[in-house]
C-alpha cells in the first residue's frame, strides 16, 4: 500500500512540475501583461460590477500552441470577451497574451480558440474567435461582451446597476489565410461561397435551415466542406 502511495505522489509531484516548467517557459519566451486583481473601470472596482467579462469564470486547464508552433500543456486559461484577451494564470497572478498574435490555438474548458484576422481585405482587425468548424473553410464565433454603466437615479425608478452584459455572437467564415468575413444575411453566407452558391442555396432551401441557429449554421459549412 505504501509503495502504491509512494507512486501515487511522484506521478502527481512529476505532472505538478511538468506544468510549472511549462508555464515558466511561457513566459520566458513571450512578453505578456500582468493583470491587477480588481482592475478599475469608471473607479468602479471589477467585483462592484454585476455579470462577468468572462466567456468561463472559472481558468480552466488546456493547452495552447503558439505562433512559432511550441505547444505548452497543463495550463490554466480563460476567456475575457469585454476585452477579447486570453488569460492564463501562474500563481497568485494572472498575465495576458500580448500581442494576441502570440495564440494560434487555445484549448480549453471544452472550446478551441485561436487569434486571427477578420474584415475586409483593405480594412483587417485582430481578434480570438472560438472554432467551431474545421476544414476547406472554418466557421468561428466571436463574442463580445459589453460594460454599461450605472445608470442615474430618476424618480419612481430602481436604477440599474453597473453591469456586464450577457455575450454576444457574431458568426464568421474564414477560408485558408484570408481574413475571416462576418455572416450577416443568408445572401451574404451564399457570396462567400462563390461558385457553389447555387448548390449551397438548393441544400439550404430544401433542408430548410437558417443561419441565425448556431447548429444548422454547422450543418451548412459541414455540407459545403464535404463538396
Amino acid at each position: 500500500m505504501k509503495r502504491i502511495t509512494f507512486f501515487i505522489w511522484l506521478f502527481v509531484l512529476t505532472n505538478s512540475l511538468k506544468s510549472q516548467t511549462m508555464v515558466n517557459s511561457l513566459l520566458d519566451n513571450y512578453r505578456f501583461k500582468k493583470l491587477t486583481d480588481g482592475v478599475t473601470l469608471n473607479t468602479l472596482k471589477l467585483s462592484d460590477i454585476q455579470g462577468t467579462p468572462y466567456l468561463m469564470e472559472e481558468y480552466n486547464q488546456g493547452k495552447v500552441v503558439t505562433s512559432d508552433g511550441t505547444t505548452y500543456e497543463n495550463i490554466l486559461l480563460r476567456y475575457n470577451a469585454f476585452s477579447d484577451d486570453l488569460e492564463f494564470k501562474k500563481g497568485a497572478d494572472c498575465y495576458n497574451f500580448d500581442p494576441k498574435s502570440i495564440v494560434k490555438r487555445a484549448e480549453f474548458g471544452g472550446v478551441i480558440f485561436s487569434c486571427m484576422t477578420y474584415g475586409s481585405e483593405d480594412k483587417t482587425k485582430i481578434g480570438f474567435f472560438e472554432i467551431l468548424t474545421e476544414g476547406k473553410t472554418t466557421l468561428l464565433v466571436r463574442y463580445t461582451i459589453k460594460y454599461l454603466e450605472k445608470e442615474k437615479v430618476q424618480p419612481f425608478v430602481d436604477p440599474q446597476p453597473a453591469r456586464f452584459d450577457k455575450p454576444k455572437k457574431e458568426y464568421y467564415l474564414s477560408f485558408g489565410g484570408l481574413p475571416a468575413k462576418l455572416i450577416t444575411t443568408k445572401k451574404s453566407l451564399l457570396e462567400l461561397f462563390g461558385s457553389q452558391k447555387d448548390e449551397m442555396d438548393t441544400f439550404i432551401s430544401m433542408n430548410k435551415l437558417s443561419i441565425r441557429e448556431e447548429g444548422e449554421l454547422k450543418k451548412i459549412v459541414a455540407h459545403f466542406n464535404s463538396l
